[in-house]
């Protein structure tokens, strides 16, 4: 059997660059300067004397002229690239600072746990698992500061988003730990639906910043119940909200608190 043998190396590697100077020619533009190389510019059934001579280079020059419009196409495509890049992490910063969630527990983890409400259908509630002293601070409050405009457009689409966000007393702004469809989850990843990909960042390459939403599951209490056991305190330069054990409370108990003299209690049953 006769075994053929391969191009010497030589070849191979004027080939190579023959192959790579045509690729590089196809993606030039025309300011490069180099038309009469473009295959694409040549009338059909006609070669380019050029072109034809191109063949014919010495390999140092060849390889000179490859470098030089890889170089260009480079530079070409780097004015489109570069800004576009540019562009994308500016608004990937923008988002993280301004959509991100606040809102942190003051307590170890398993000291509050959320579990089937003691209210008729409130759904969960916030429980103890430890007693806690009387003044401890639990935490603020999760989510999202939207200013009003913005949120009540997003309650009025989604009106269960409603039954969780904090308003702030002088109404300018809310605190909303629900997701983009107004429900609420575990977790408060954060984003606006009002800016494009925001909620996708936010969920799928920030969800490093994501905050428990287990404070925002404290309900008031029922009607011939127990009384409220939390306190709020509210600080409107920084837009939180800090919640406090305003009694000694033992452990196993569920938290209360009261809303508030303007919160819409018409859903609460009896």
């Amino acid at each position: 059997m006769t075994v053929m043998a391969g191009p010497p190396f030589a070849d191979r590697c004027r080939c190579r660059c023959l192959i790579s100077l045509a690729v590089a020619l196809l993606l030039v533009p025309d300011s490069a300067g180099v038309h009469a190389f473009h295959p694409c510019r040549q009338r059909r059934g006609r070669s380019s004397p050029t072109a034809v001579a191109a063949i014919d280079l010495p390999f140092d020059e060849m390889l000179s002229s490859t470098l030089s419009v890889s170089s260009s196409t480079s530079s070409a495509l780097m004015r489109y690239v570069a800004p576009t890049m540019s562009s994308f992490f500016t608004y990937f910063a923008l988002a993280a600072a301004y959509d991100r969630p606040q809102g942190k527990l003051a307590l170890d983890d398993g000291i509050l746990v959320a579990r089937q409400s003691q209210v008729p259908g409130a759904g969960l509630g916030l429980y103890t698992t430890e007693p806690i002293p009387e003044g401890t601070a639990l935490g603020t409050y999760p989510g999202v500061v939207r200013e009003a405009n913005a949120y009540l457009k997003k309650c009025g689409e989604y009106p269960q988003c409603g039954s969780y966000a904090w308003r702030f007393t002088d109404n300018a702004y809310y605190v909303d730990p629900t997701d983009a469809a107004g429900n609420i989850g575990m977790l408060s990843f954060g984003g606006s639906a009002a800016v494009p990909g925001s909620m996708w960042i936010h969920e799928n390459l920030l969800g490093g910043l994501a905050v428990p939403t287990l404070l925002a599951r404290i309900n008031e209490p029922p009607i011939g119940g127990p009384g409220c056991n939390v306190l709020s305190r509210e600080d409107l330069d920084s837009r939180t909200v800090t919640f406090y054990a305003s009694v000694p409370i033992p452990a196993n108990t569920e938290l209360f608190m009261d809303y508030g003299l303007t919160y819409d209690r018409t859903a609460y049953g009896g």
